[in-house]
């Protein structure tokens, strides 16, 4: 069991991470150490030149080569070592869904090495991309404590990655608890929504981009028909030119004027079964106007909508975690 007692903490968890190595656990252990304690090391050799690790060089290989590691377990200590303090909006969880790149582009031989995009560079790179899954510790911190991490394959996508880290989390999550995945507009697609639909206790905040469509609930059956299904879709609600909002709230948050605006009962025309709530959050000038340099002939992608799932409970989720994040830099 794990105390909250910062050094017996650091000690039990030290003892259960050897617990997880199946094969090659002494080395595996110093290598982590060893990477803790070196300043940006080039290559995995040089962790070799670390006090934490007293094997050869040659270990280092070997170990990362032949180690193996116990998923499950490793999965239940990354659990229970959540801080008990990490952040928790009206009683949900909150965790973030996010995937990085690894550039390898001098590793030719690499296997399935492919092209990934890199921000820094504007265009794709060679390398590797990795998908990440993690509790959000406190607002205004990029730290965040990792439940998941999985390297997404050339054959896959981030979205149908992180759909299965998603479902894995699902399952380490206690009785009645509850929790809430933030991710970015490229996992608004069926193959990671769709499994929110049959996972009750979990709902998700995604950001949308200005042109995508949704659809209002269908109109209600009058009389029985004679031939065919009723229908799926109600009216087209087009985030580039939304009608009235249903709700709507303006405030002061810090130096900029944030108004809040949300559409009920909507869901993605290949995905009807999630129904939620879209947000848009729009951040003003003292005259009223988007704090924006081009003109607003369009709902800027920065204040584009969020989607929630149906739980009733995440709608107010949805509306305190808008007002919790970060001003956008428009």
């Amino acid at each position: 069991m794990i105390t909250n007692e910062p050094s017996q903490f650091l000690r039990a968890f030290r003892q259960k991470l050897f617990g997880i190595f199946l094969l090659r656990a002494d080395a595996l252990f110093e290598l982590i150490d060893a990477l803790l304690l070196t300043l940006d090391p080039r290559s995995p050799v040089e962790l070799s030149a670390s006090p934490a690790f007293r094997r050869r060089f040659s270990m280092v290989y070997d170990a990362l080569r032949h180690g193996q590691v116990e998923p499950e377990s490793a999965g239940a200590l990354l659990a229970i070592a959540e801080p008990a303090d990490a952040i928790t909006v009206a009683g949900y969880a909150v965790y973030a869904q996010d995937s990085t790149i690894h550039p390898r582009p001098d590793a030719e031989t690499l296997p399935d090495r492919g092209k990934v995009y890199s921000a820094s560079k504007e265009g794709t790179v060679p390398g590797h991309q990795y998908s990440w899954l993690g509790r959000v510790i406190a607002q205004g911190q990029s730290w965040f404590a990792p439940r998941d991490v999985e390297r997404i394959p050339t054959s896959s996508t981030p979205a149908a990655v992180a759909a299965e880290q998603v479902k894995r989390l699902a399952l380490t999550l206690a009785a009645g608890a509850l929790a809430v995945i933030v991710a970015d507009s490229h996992y608004a697609k069926r193959m990671f929504l769709a499994i929110f639909v049959a996972l009750p206790n979990l709902c998700v905040l995604v950001r949308l981009a200005c042109n995508r469509v949704l659809y209002g609930p269908p109109p209600p059956v009058s009389r029985p028909r004679r031939r065919g299904r009723p229908k799926v879709h109600g009216v087209k609600f087009r985030l580039e030119s939304p009608p009235e909002p249903e709700r709507q709230s303006t405030w002061s948050f810090g130096k900029a004027t944030v108004r809040l605006s949300a559409w009920t009962q909507l869901h993605f025309k290949d995905l009807p079964a999630l129904v939620g709530m879209v947000v848009r959050v729009e951040f003003l000038t003292a005259a009223g106007e988007w704090k924006i340099s081009r003109a607003p002939s369009r709902i800027p992608s920065h204040a584009s909508a969020t989607l929630s799932s149906g739980l009733q409970e995440a709608q107010t989720a949805v509306r305190r975690l808008c007002i919790g994040r970060k001003p956008v830099e428009l």
